[in-house]
This record gives structure tokens, sequence and C-alpha cells, in this order.
């Protein structure tokens, strides 16, 4: 038996911190779980979206949550013809759950059509408990996976790392590119393969870690990144995600790489010339070496 936290769980946010905080103190020493839904977005017809967090990474970050929580998956289409009653009976005859755990924003049921007060009534009918939990604010709004999602692709990462009570970090793999930020006396890691959401066009200071045994063990490098489409150098190209990693030098092409983004320098630009987009680069990694 677990306590039962529902929701999507994409982000892995601060609201979705508050339901596992309270299923902690509220049955402390069970087992956690947090409860979502395959297949949703397609029965839904939503579009294909990158994902937030690289499923790697979901592991990290539910281990620093109490509990640690584990997750558990159903199929959407088993629940998505049941109203709140036909919902609470399926819950508790495949996961025997000891209390469910939602937001107070919670729709659920047929179409959406019931609430966290009916399902109070609902799982109370089968013997089950439910908390329910207010909503998280930041900045006098609720915090969500759509509102991280919008802040990431805005480049919004200071608020993004608000939201999320963490970095926003993105996963990818180095391949070779052109050569032309070396040439520039400023070396980058080409991140491709990426994992998850980058954020949108711009310079970031952040800080880069490497999958690498030239890296040195778990080292954090002061990294100034650029995403964009490098307009002064190529024209516009498809969009690429760069690193500069202040005092590494090595080879580190094949390796897999984490990047966290602390805060937004600047827009990406044009520049008149070679040397102007040197000088800028310069200014970009002295201030992301003091982060």
């Amino acid at each position: 038996m677990a306590v039962l936290c529902l929701g999507k769980f994409d982000g892995l946010h601060r609201g979705h911190l508050a339901l596992v905080e309270r299923a902690s103190s509220a049955w402390p020493g069970s087992s956690i779980a947090l409860l979502s839904f395959t297949g949703m977005a397609e029965a839904l017809g939503w579009p294909t979206r990158e994902p937030l967090i690289a499923h790697r990474d979901r592991m990290r970050i539910l281990a620093e949550w109490p509990g640690p929580p584990h997750e558990v998956r159903l199929p959407f289409a088993e629940v998505r013809p049941l109203d709140l009653a036909g919902f609470c009976g399926l819950i508790r005859d495949r996961l025997v759950p000891q209390a469910l755990v939602v937001g107070d924003d919670f729709r659920g049921g047929r179409d959406r059509s019931g609430n966290a007060a009916e399902l109070v009534t609902a799982a109370a009918a089968q013997g089950i408990a439910v908390a329910v939990v207010p909503a998280v604010t930041w900045a006098g709004a609720p915090v969500s996976s759509s509102r991280v999602r919008a802040a990431v692709g805005a480049g919004e990462v200071t608020l993004a790392a608000d939201l999320l009570g963490r970095p926003h970090r993105l996963i990818a793999t180095v391949v070779r590119g052109d050569g032309r930020g070396r040439s520039l006396g400023f070396p980058t890691a080409n991140c491709a393969a990426r994992e998850n959401l980058a954020p949108g066009t711009g310079v970031y200071a952040g800080r880069a870690r490497l999958a690498s045994a030239h890296a040195g063990p778990d080292r954090w490098w002061p990294a100034a990144v650029n995403i964009g489409h490098l307009p002064t150098v190529s024209g516009d190209r498809p969009l690429t995600v760069e690193a500069h990693l202040v005092g590494f030098s090595g080879d580190c092409y094949g390796a897999r790489i984490e990047v966290e983004f602390l805060r937004r320098l600047r827009g990406e630009q044009r520049f008149a010339s070679l040397e102007a987009l040197k000088a800028q680069i310069a200014i970009d990694v002295a201030a992301a070496a003091i982060g």
C-alpha cells in the first residue's frame, strides 16, 4: 500500500513537491507514489512536445524528495470513460492505496467533470482518505507545468528555477561541430540529441557537467551557453545549443553533458564583424565565470 499523489508530474515543480510533502507529513513512514496516466496526449489530440525533464533526470530529482516517491502509471484509456466513483473503484482494486493526495485544482472523472471536493466524497465511499493541498503560488500566480514550460521557452530561466525549486537542466550529447568557437578562442561543446526542452534563444550563464574521463569526477564547470541560429557566422542555421565550459580543455565528443541555466545574459544578436562577436563572447564568458 502507498499514499498516491495524483497529477501529470511532467514538470516535477514546487506544486508537485507540495503534494509529496503533505503525503509524507500526513502519513509518516508510508510509501509514496506519483500516479499519472500514459497515452493522455495522444487520446486528447495534444501536440507532441519535448519533455521538460529528461527521463534519466527524473530519478535524481525524486531521490531528493521526501519518501522518496516512486512513479506509477496507468493507461489513460482505462480511466477516461469512468465517473469519479468508477475511477476510485479502479484505483482501489488496482493499486490498493492507503490514501490519495491531490491539488485543489484537481479535475477528474469522465470529461474532467469532477472536482477535488467531489473526489473526497467518491473516495470516502470506497474507504479511501483524500488530502487536498492548496495551490502553491509564485509571484501571485499558481505554479504549474505550463507556466514552467512558458518560462523556459521564453528564456526566463530564473523564473523557471523559482517555479521548479531548482535550475532548469538540459541533458544532451556532445557532437563535433564546425570548430568556429575554437577559431574564435572559445571552444564549445555542441549539444545535440537533446533529451528535453532547451530554453529560448539567447546567451546564458550556467554550469555544465560532463560524463567524460577528461572532466574530472562529478565536476561542474562554469559555462556560457549560446542558444540560437548563429546569425553572425553562418546566416540562419537550425537551432544550436553550444556551451563554453570555462577552464575546461580536452576532448569531450560523444560525452553526455548536463547544462544548468542560472540566468539569461542577453538575447541573440547579429554582429557586424567576427571581431565584434569575439569581444562580446569574452564579456559573456567573464559574466558566466562569476555565475
